[in-house]
C-alpha cells in the first residue's frame, strides 16, 4: 500500500473522523458549536471544515472578521462575539460546509421556542419553493423527518441557493441535507 504510515491506527498527520463523517460532537471538540447564550441572540454560521486545506472564501467574505484563518491552511474558527448572522460565509463556501441556525428569528416568526429556522446550502434541481415540503437527514444522512421550506435565498454573488427549513430546535445542529418531497 505504498509508503502510508501508521501509527495508532490513524494516518500520520491526518485527524479520521470516527464516525466517519462529521458529528456535533466533533464540531463541539474544535469550538465549531456556540454557546446557548449566543444562539439565543442571533443567527449562528455551523462551520464543518474540521480538515486543515488552502480554502478561505469564509475568511475573506465575512464583513466583521469574525471568520479566523491565522494561515490559508487552517480550520476557519468563529469569533462568535463577532459574527453577525449575515450569512455571507454560507453564501461563499465553495464546498457547502456552512449552514446557518437562527433560533431568535424562528421565536419571533412563530412565537415558539421549540423552532429553529436552518439554512442549507443546495444545489440540485429542482430548487425547492417557499412552502415546499421537504425530507431532512441528518450529518449521517439519516432521515429526521419532513419540514417546510420557510425561503429560498440564491446569492446574487457567488449563486450558491440557500433554503430555509423550519425544524423541530433539536434537529438545529444536525439538519444538514434536504431532498424535495415528491
Amino acid at each position: 500500500m505504498g509508503d502510508v504510515k501508521r501509527k495508532d491506527s490513524k494516518v500520520e498527520g491526518q485527524k479520521i473522523i470516527e464516525a466517519g463523517y462529521v458529528t456535533v460532537n466533533d464540531l463541539k471538540k474544535v469550538g465549531n458549536i456556540p454557546s446557548d447564550e449566543i444562539v439565543e441572540r442571533y443567527a449562528v454560521p455551523i462551520i464543518d471544515c474540521l480538515e486543515e486545506i488552502p480554502c478561505t472564501p469564509c475568511h475573506d467574505v465575512c464583513p466583521t472578521g469574525a471568520i479566523v484563518m491565522p494561515t490559508m491552511n487552517d480550520r476557519p474558527r468563529v469569533k462568535w462575539e463577532a459574527c453577525t448572522g449575515c450569512t455571507l460565509c454560507a453564501q461563499a463556501c465553495p464546498g457547502l460546509a456552512i449552514t446557518i441556525v437562527n433560533i431568535p428569528f424562528a421565536k419571533k416568526m412563530f412565537k415558539r421556542d421549540d423552532l429553529a429556522l436552518v439554512s442549507i446550502p443546495y444545489e440540485m434541481l429542482p430548487i425547492p419553493k417557499k412552502g415546499d415540503k421537504v425530507i431532512v437527514y441528518n450529518r449521517g444522512h439519516e432521515l429526521l423527518g419532513e419540514a417546510e421550506v420557510f425561503s429560498v435565498i440564491k446569492s446574487p454573488k457567488f449563486g450558491t441557493v440557500l433554503v430555509n427549513i423550519v425544524v423541530p430546535r433539536k434537529w438545529a445542529y444536525e439538519a444538514k441535507y434536504i431532498e424535495l418531497k415528491r
